[in-house]
């Protein structure tokens, strides 16, 4: 079944393929109304040698796979800084009996960002953290709990604005 993408409900019939502010969505009869139906392009003719000619762009882009999956929020393990992250680099440094200069020749970090993230004064980004962490063999990152939605539908692909909407109501007149 397919499903309308504007008002969520399960299309029977045969979709409506319609164009709303540039955006061509398949939607119900009733939706239909709201954008301009968009026909199908007409298929090619064949050359005057009676062989199909296909650009090298369609059928490369025919054959690749997506590059990039994607996961739902739910699935996402997201790493954040431990609140105390620029004490537990200054004491690693200490222990090792190093100084900022040496650390920064090691590490390919530059002296003034070592000296502002072991003051607090900026958050390291991902790369130095990960190189910080191999370097002292220290941990300065945990994982955060992931997003699980609770009102989703079983067997429900995905939420609608309506679903979305209604929920809210639900939750207003309890």
């Amino acid at each position: 079944m397919v499903t309308c993408e504007m008002c969520g409900i399960e299309i029977f019939s045969r979709p409506i393929t319609i164009e709303i502010e540039g955006a061509v969505l398949l939607v119900c009869p009733s939706c239909a109304k709201h954008g301009k139906q968009v026909t199908k392009p007409k298929p090619k003719k064949k050359g005057f040698s009676g062989t199909k000619t296909t650009s090298s762009l369609q059928s490369r882009t025919s054959t690749r796979q997506p590059s990039r999956q994607y996961r739902s929020l739910s699935e996402v393990d997201s790493k954040e800084l431990t609140s105390d992250y620029d004490e537990r680099i200054r004491l690693a440094r200490q222990k090792k009996r190093m100084t900022q200069k040496d650390v920064s020749i090691q590490t390919k970090i530059s002296v003034q960002e070592l000296q502002s993230i072991e003051t607090g004064k900026m958050r390291p980004p991902d790369v130095i953290v990960a190189k910080l962490e191999k370097f002292f063999n220290i941990k300065i990152t945990e994982n955060v709990a992931s997003y699980s939605p609770k009102d989703q539908k079983k067997g429900s692909a995905s939420q609608t604005l309506g679903d979305i909407v209604v929920l809210k109501k639900k939750k207003d007149e309890e």
